[in-house]
């Protein structure tokens, strides 16, 4: 996994977010993108934490994508928007910083 790879997961569910390979690849992209931009979420596997401690912090273009996704994937159904809640609040709170 490289920065490259999460941002093609992250474009993939802008331009299908109704494939649910691709919105699970999403989520888990933007998730990634959020706890190393400083907004892990409570709970984060260690082979996650460990990648997010050696990338360093990713760019805004980046981070702006995530956003995109995670909002074309949450209105794709009412269950992705339940689900993204969270990680949605914490992507916008990097955004707006």
């Amino acid at each position: 996994m490289d920065w490259d790879y999460l941002h093609r997961a992250l474009q993939a569910a802008c331009d299908d977010p109704s494939d649910e390979g691709a919105a699970e690849r999403a989520v888990e992209a933007a998730e990634i993108v959020a706890s190393a931009a400083g907004e892990p979420p409570d709970e984060l596997p260690a082979d996650k934490r460990e990648w997010v401690e050696t990338h360093g912090v990713p760019d805004d273009a980046l981070v702006e994508l995530a956003c995109r996704a995670m909002k074309c994937v949450a209105n794709a159904s009412e269950a992705w928007h339940d689900r993204l809640n969270d990680l949605r609040y914490r992507l916008g709170d990097v955004a707006a910083a």
